[in-house]
């Protein structure tokens, strides 16, 4: 922890008011953390981490003033937006202030396709006021209700929607993001186009998110479905083919390997003991066709509901992706996960894996497109049509040991499954991030003095507090 000079707290109080300034109890304690306890590695290194502060800046100017202070002081000063993140970025490892962006959450346009908005704006809230526009957000995580669109961008990658469009930093997906730095007279600096990949999923480590500009897509009327069926390989099959079928519109193909389901309490009453489940969302006017499809491969439609418009629950999107794991944490505290992209063998990777570890890892599969075309003209940019759908998965593993979980990394690097790490906090250890050079020379530009959520980009040479010794 650094020691925090004691002219700061007055000096914010005056800045922001005594109401937006939070120096203790339980709101500090909830503001420091995020769910990294997905995590037994990231339980046992950050579990003891806090602010000595938390502010809730109204405005641009009033960040700014927060930053000048923070950076006259030599105070680490950590972004945050709903928490909703599973790694520790925005827990501060040094003590000092996280700036909640709760406030900073105008949504100031929907035109043309493209949302502009500040970055403390909720996903949720976004994706109602653009479908009321006749579009939708093309990429959207889980917990798409809670999250801000800032810490999407900073912290995450992909989710609903990458089925047709892929993760954030897919094709056009992201117009622009505005940053400002941590520097003595803070500047904002605009990043465009595919320029904006360089600050994403940084941690905040590369500048303050401000404001961002994110492409849409045509709003569509969905229908949530879910098939069962007892054979792994049939279900299986049957999946990835519906995940290549361009002639479905999709906005979610997600698999479940039993026991798996009977962790989603709610849903109990649709589910059958012993059956592998796929969640589908797609298009209204086609799911009579899948539906039929999968009757004819052998699979029943246990569930079928009208995804409604503004949306309203229930959601099955609120058991994929990473509320999976939720999900089964709720039913078996022991129960971990891991992130994985699987390769054009994933048949023989499961096989494998189960061999290798026979009732350590039950597979959650996660279909999402790889390679996307672009369309020249038009609001669209980018389509998933002819896209090339990857396997990737969220595989859930009972954890045994720090030691064992390791050597499950280990064995899927030997066997050509990709690993995107959420046992650590390190940026480069979490993820595959070709560009890291130019994500340090960012953070170089806009962070001289190393304050932004420092110890978080291993690679960064200056860290002007104790070297992170936490592994």
């Amino acid at each position: 922890m650094t020691a925090l000079p004691e002219s700061l707290l007055a000096e914010l109080r005056v800045l922001l008011g005594a109401q937006h300034v939070i120096d203790g109890g339980e709101a500090l304690e909830g503001l420091s953390k995020d769910f990294f306890w997905y995590s037994p590695v990231l339980q046992r290194q950050l579990n003891d981490k806090r602010a000595d502060l938390a502010v809730r800046p109204g405005s641009i100017d009033e960040l700014r003033a927060v930053i000048k202070a923070c950076f006259r002081l030599g105070v680490p000063i950590v972004p945050r937006g709903a928490g909703t993140g599973n790694y520790g970025q925005c827990v501060p490892l040094y003590g000092g202030v996280v700036v909640d962006f709760a406030r900073l959450d105008r949504i100031h346009s929907v035109d043309g396709g493209v949302v502009r908005a500040e970055a403390g704006a909720r996903l949720g809230a976004i994706e109602t006021v653009a479908r009321a526009a006749g579009w939708e957000l093309r990429c959207i995580p889980s917990t798409w209700v809670k999250s801000t669109i800032g810490g999407f961008f900073c912290g995450g990658s992909g989710g609903i929607g990458s089925i047709t469009w892929g993760g954030i930093n897919a094709g056009d997906n992201v117009k622009s993001v505005t940053l400002m730095t941590c520097e003595e007279e803070p500047r904002l600096i605009r990043l465009e186009e595919r320029d904006s990949i360089r600050a994403l999923h940084t941690y905040g480590t590369t500048g303050f998110m401000v404001e961002v500009e994110m492409r849409l897509a045509p709003k569509a009327d969905y229908e949530q479905l879910i098939l069962s069926s007892s054979d792994w390989d049939r279900l299986l099959d049957w999946s990835d083919g519906a995940a290549r079928n361009d002639g479905w519109h999709k906005r979610l193909v997600t698999q479940f390997e039993w026991p798996i389901p009977s962790y989603f309490k709610p849903l109990a009453k649709h589910l059958k003991t012993g059956e592998h489940v796929s969640f589908l969302l797609v298009a209204r006017d086609q799911a009579d066709a899948v539906v039929a499809s999968a009757a004819a491969a052998g699979l029943a439609c246990v569930y079928r509901q009208p995804l409604s418009d503004p949306p309203r629950p229930p959601f099955i999107t609120d058991y994929t992706w990473n509320h999976t794991t939720l999900w089964a944490l709720k039913t078996d505290p022991s129960i971990t996960y891991l992130q994985s992209g699987f390769g054009t063998n994933f048949r023989e990777q499961f096989a494998e894996l189960h061999r290798r570890f026979p009732g350590e890892i039950l597979f959650h599969l996660e279909w999402m497109a790889g390679g996307i075309k672009f369309v020249a003209g038009g609001a669209g940019g980018s389509s998933g049509g002819g896209s090339h759908v990857v396997v990737g998965g969220i595989p859930l593993v009972f954890f045994k040991s720090e030691e064992r979980l390791q050597e499950i990394i280990r064995v899927c690097g030997e066997i050509g499954v990709g690993i995107a790490n959420p046992h650590t906090f390190f940026l480069e250890e979490g993820g595959r991030h070709p560009n890291i050079a130019e994500k340090r020379a960012l953070k170089a530009e806009v962070d001289p003095a190393g304050l932004l959520n420092p110890g978080k980009m291993k690679s960064f040479p200056h860290n002007p507090f104790e070297p992170a010794t936490l592994r």
